[in-house]
């Protein structure tokens, strides 16, 4: 049923998958710049929401307003943040908050961007450790890119919001996403060019009680420039997180970095509007993780990278299978706001026959 606040209508999504487990999702009309509290009390509720299209300029607005007196792009701290997207990203002049982000050609006078600029295409088969092979690829079948929720992770907070602007969608059949992971091959159908999003607070509820105890208590530390220091490592099958071989970049080969400018953070985070639990790890980047059991337990803390990857790994998987991912299929025009603090997404690869996709992303710390 629609909820009307001040000028905003939110229409809860209507999964109709008969398989599909998602509980999240909605559209939002009248939008109004000035109704920040509506809008945000929308965010919390429904996590994902899919609103018409905004200039750069109104989608930064749009996206500060739940996070005041905010001013850069969460990696804009970053010192090798432009040089790791070198082909793969653009910025709107003037906006420089805006990311241009996807494959394929701009379009021609585009927000002052040059009109022969072309993004590069992201190719799993480039930092997954088994990718799908070519037939695999050649019968439509796709991965995740890579699982997060936004954030530099070093010297910054999470934002609380993050936005896609479609400008550009593929066209074409559908594809069949794969998980290849412990739960299985795991087939999902989506449109090409999809996002795929998981709720973090189900994935906390698919937890046993022993595990959400644990969660509940624990902490994690994540590396310095965690995404330059993972630059030549490979991912696991889902995305989720690494294959342990030691190739990461050595600590004291990364870009100056300070032991107090290092994020340990909970791995739950709580909806400020109702206390709801999320299981917020990024599982590529952490460095140690601080475990206790329960409140009064001692902390353990792991170091070797093999077993922080392992344990994270068993929280994730859990809700990694198809029933609860919502592969949200862009529409030209089309602004995805998501609950960053409680919300894991990737992209996902789809064949160059269908066409570009260029979409606009912001979320400024």
């Amino acid at each position: 049923m629609a909820i009307t606040l001040p000028s905003l209508v939110v229409t809860p999504m209507v999964h109709t998958d008969p398989t599909s487990l998602v509980d999240f999702g909605a559209t939002v009309t009248g939008v109004d710049l000035n109704s920040v509290d509506a809008l945000k009390e929308a965010v919390l509720t429904h996590r994902l929401l899919g609103q018409s299209k905004l200039h750069p300029a109104n989608q930064l607005k749009f996206v500060q307003m739940f996070s005041p007196g905010s001013v850069n792009f969460s990696h804009a701290l970053d010192p090798e943040y432009k040089k790791r997207r070198m082909g793969k990203a653009a910025t709107i002049p003037g906006v420089e908050q805006c990311q241009v982000l996807g494959y394929g050609q701009v379009p021609p006078n585009h927000y002052g961007l040059p009109d022969d600029l072309a993004i590069a295409r992201q190719d799993h088969t480039a930092v997954h450790k088994t990718p799908l092979t070519a037939e695999e690829l050649a019968q439509g079948h796709t991965r995740l890119m890579q699982l997060h929720f936004d954030g530099a992770l070093y010297n910054a907070p999470p934002p609380f919001c993050g936005s896609l602007l479609a400008v550009r969608t593929p066209k074409g059949p559908d594809l069949t996403l794969r998980f290849d992971n412990v739960n299985g091959r795991g087939e999902k159908k989506m449109g090409p060019g999809s996002t795929a999003y998981f709720s973090a607070a189900q994935a906390y509820r698919l937890l046993s009680p022993a595990q959400q105890e644990l969660a509940n208590n624990s902490m994690i530390t994540y590396a310095p420039h965690a995404f330059s220091w993972i630059a030549g490592t490979k991912f696991t099958n889902d995305a989720s997180s690494i294959v342990s071989e030691g190739k990461e970049v050595p600590l004291d080969k990364l870009p100056p970095w300070e032991e107090s400018r290092l994020k340990t953070m909970p791995w739950v985070f709580h909806n400020p509007m109702n206390g709801e639990k999320s299981l917020m790890v990024h599982g590529q980047c952490a460095l140690r993780l601080h475990i206790k059991t329960s409140k009064d337990a001692e902390v353990r803390e792991v170091t070797d990278l093999a077993e922080v990857r392992s344990i994270l790994q068993e929280f994730q998987t859990p809700i990694l299978r198809p029933e609860y991912v919502l592969c949200h299929n862009h529409q030209e025009g089309d602004l995805a706001l998501w609950y960053n603090h409680g919300m894991w997404h990737s992209i996902t690869e789809f064949p160059t026959s269908c066409g570009c996709n260029l979409a606009h992303t912001e979320d400024p710390k």
